[in-house]
């Protein structure tokens, strides 16, 4: 754990993904936590607050990610953490299913399809991060 570095938490329950994603991130450059449920998400960023939440939509259950989201954005205490959603789903239908489960859980920063590109997460991520740390809302 480095305070210089921002801290990131991934939540997806596929954890070849994780560590894919921990590699292309590189561990020099970001802490990373991983947890493979909602539930071990949302204890993890109350016992560490991560700078970005990087959340798949669809953990054990479906619904599991948005719920995650929706619960953030009803915490004071993590309303306001960056939530880059990924998933198999396209953007279009993931936005009309999350008007079903919890509209505000559409207040995501950035949403990536699945599979990731390197590139692409690399790009999301820091530009994410940077807006963030200029004090604005990407």
């Amino acid at each position: 754990m480095n305070p210089d570095r921002p801290h990131i938490l991934l939540i997806d329950d596929d954890q070849d993904l994780q560590h894919a994603i921990t590699m292309i991130l590189g561990p020099d450059r970001y802490d990373i936590t991983c947890c493979t449920t909602g539930a071990g998400g949302l204890e993890a960023m109350r016992h560490r607050r991560p700078d970005l939440v990087l959340l798949d939509i669809m953990l054990a259950s479906p619904r599991e990610g948005l719920q995650v989201a929706c619960q953030m954005r009803q915490d004071a205490n993590l309303r306001d953490i960056p939530i880059i959603f990924m998933s198999a789903i396209n953007e279009q239908i993931g936005s009309e299913y999350a008007k079903e489960v919890c509209p505000i859980a559409l207040q995501a920063d950035m949403f990536l399809e699945k599979p990731l590109d390197a590139a692409t997460l690399r790009e999301a991520v820091t530009w994410v991060l940077e807006q963030r740390a200029r004090g604005g809302t990407p």
